[in-house]
C-alpha cells in the first residue's frame, strides 16, 4: 500500500462532486462514486492510466444503470418560474428606450421591467401591456388624446 498525490486528487474530485451534488439535488453521484472506489483502488494501483479508465468505465455504467431513475428525478424536480407583478391590460410610461426604439422599460413599485413593442417607442409614450410571458412584457402604444 502506497500513498501518492493521486489518492488526495480523487478524493479531492469525490468530495467536490459530492458538496456540488448536495446543492444541485444528488444527480452527479456517478462520478463521486466512481472517484471514491478508484481512490481505494488507488491504494493498490499505482498507474494512473488504469486508474482513469476504471474512473470513466465505472462512472458510464453507474449512469447507465440509474439513467431511468435520474431521468425520473429531473422531470420530478419543481419548475422555477420567472414571474413579474405586471399583467395584461395596465398601462405605464416608458422610462427608458433602447436605440433602435422597439425595446424600453417601465417602472412599477421602483422596478424596471423590459417591455417590446411592435412600434417605435419614445420615452413618455403611454403603453398597455398585451402579454406577460415570464419576464418578457410586449406592449402597444396607446394614442394620447389631446
Amino acid at each position: 500500500m502506497n500513498v501518492n498525490i493521486y489518492d488526495f486528487i480523487w478524493l479531492g474530485i469525490a468530495l467536490a462532486t459530492l458538496a456540488a451534488d448536495m446543492f444541485i439535488g444528488f444527480v452527479l453521484f456517478p462520478i463521486y462514486i466512481s472517484a471514491f472506489v478508484v481512490f481505494i483502488l488507488d491504494l493498490f494501483i499505482n498507474n494512473i492510466a488504469l486508474e482513469m479508465g476504471i474512473f470513466i468505465v465505472l462512472a458510464i455504467i453507474i449512469f447507465l444503470i440509474f439513467k431511468p431513475k435520474i431521468k425520473r428525478f429531473l422531470q420530478n424536480m419543481p419548475k422555477i418560474e420567472n414571474k413579474s407583478f405586471i399583467s395584461v391590460g395596465d398601462e405605464f410610461f416608458v422610462e427608458e428606450v433602447s436605440g433602435d426604439g422597439y425595446f424600453g422599460k417601465i417602472k412599477k413599485d421602483g422596478i424596471f421591467y423590459n417591455i417590446y413593442c411592435q412600434e417605435k417607442l419614445q420615452i413618455g409614450d403611454k403603453v398597455r401591456v398585451t402579454k406577460v410571458d415570464g419576464l418578457k412584457i410586449f406592449v402597444e402604444k396607446i394614442e394620447n388624446k389631446v
